[in-house]
């Protein structure tokens, strides 16, 4: 679904991109939001296009985002092992980049990419891992691992946790649904 130029948005489209500009504006974005013309790319030309569905799905984010209690660093694991799971392409690149700027290793990055369980990350990013891992899985979360969860986050951050997966298996759905190609300075 290509992109729409600012100068052929709707009123509604407008709106909607004036509130998406918004939030990509207090989010650390090391990737490519826009094209050449200054249209939104990824998953925006699709809820652009949408705008009634949009705005909830949005709404939802913010919600999630604006008190979080989950560190950076387990969030984009969560993120990435949920973007790898739907294979992604525009999530699992634009978050490859937040999660390096958020100081995750390139190896455990690559791993997570890969669909991997990687070494070498802190014991509330591999429970963060598990638990995105295993609501990809299509089983219940074992207790043992909610119970994990609820000691590395608390009650909050578990629900912030299992609510983000979500989130992001939502946005990855939409990616794929319509095959969100990569700007040209994805890897």
């Amino acid at each position: 679904m290509p992109s729409i130029k600012p100068s052929e948005l709707t009123a509604e489209q407008r709106s909607l991109d004036a509130h998406v500009r918004q939030l990509m504006a207090g989010l650390p974005a090391p990737f490519t939001s826009t094209d050449p013309d200054g249209a939104l790319i990824g998953p925006f030309p699709v809820m652009l296009r949408f705008p009634g569905l949009a705005r909830p799905l949005l709404e939802w984010f913010t919600a999630g985002t604006g008190a979080s209690v989950l560190p950076a660093r387990v969030r984009e694991v969560a993120i990435l092992t949920t973007g790898s799971r739907y294979a992604a392409a525009y999530e699992l690149y634009s978050h490859s980049r937040v999660a390096l700027d958020v100081g995750l290793p390139e190896d455990i990055i690559e791993g997570l990419v890969a669909g991997q369980r990687p070494a070498g990350m802190t014991a509330e990013e591999t429970v963060a891992h598990d638990v995105a891992a295993r609501l990809h899985s299509g089983a219940p979360l074992p207790g043992a691992l909610y119970r994990a969860g609820v000691r590395a986050f608390g009650d909050s951050g578990m629900a912030e946790l299992v609510f983000l997966v979500a989130q992001y298996a939502a946005i990855s759905a939409i990616l794929n649904a319509y095959d969100v190609p990569l700007p040209p300075d994805g890897d």
